[in-house]
């Protein structure tokens, strides 16, 4: 990374660099739910990339939000290679939802924005405190980033998982954790 001072590019490098670390630091602590060590990949990712974290380069917050973002899933395949060893469809995915849409859970966009940064921000930390890591990366991958089976399968995969991971193991390991969300929110008497 550029040692470049932001200042000398006036106030609009800084409000950037401070926006795109805020954004990592959430994303890291959703995938790994611990805050220090989200933070220890966080700064491992920025100090690590040759990016100049003040500069509107094109693609560059992409590219380093993909490296935090394999980062986290090998870390988190380090520490429970169980859940994210995959030999076949377990009989206990599938759930209550039929499609892998959020909102066939009663989970609207507005309601996830509201989850992940409002109020009830720590009803959704608790609740993804509850999965096991693999159903975890799953979700943050699939509901937070917004990818899709195919592409959330290949970044299991990249990060070391097994062969199992296939885009047909995510969508049913999605479905089971939206199912388990939805639950939680009937529960709580939250409305959607």
């Amino acid at each position: 990374m550029s040692n470049q001072d932001c200042g000398e590019k006036g106030g609009a490098g800084v409000a950037r660099a401070e926006h795109t670390a805020l954004e990592l630091f959430q994303l890291a602590s959703l995938l790994v739910g611990d805050q220090e060590q989200a933070l220890r990949l966080v700064e491992e990712c920025v100090s690590t990339s040759d990016l100049d974290p003040c500069a509107a380069e094109a693609g560059a917050e992409e590219r380093v939000r993909e490296k935090l973002t394999q980062s986290a899933l090998t870390w988190m395949r380090e520490h429970a290679p169980e859940s994210f060893a995959v030999d076949e469809t377990p009989a206990t995915l599938g759930g209550c939802v039929e499609t892998d849409d959020l909102e066939a859970a009663g989970i609207s966009s507005a309601k996830l924005a509201e989850m992940l940064s409002g109020e009830q921000r720590h009803k959704l930390r608790n609740w993804l405190d509850e999965l096991p890591l693999a159903q975890r990366a799953v979700f943050v991958l699939r509901a937070v980033l917004g990818r899709n089976n195919a592409s959330t399968a290949a970044a299991l995969k990249q990060a070391g998982g097994s062969a199992g991971w296939t885009a047909d193991m995510v969508s049913l390991m999605f479905r089971s954790a939206l199912c388990s969300l939805a639950n939680q929110l009937a529960h709580a008497g939250v409305t959607a």
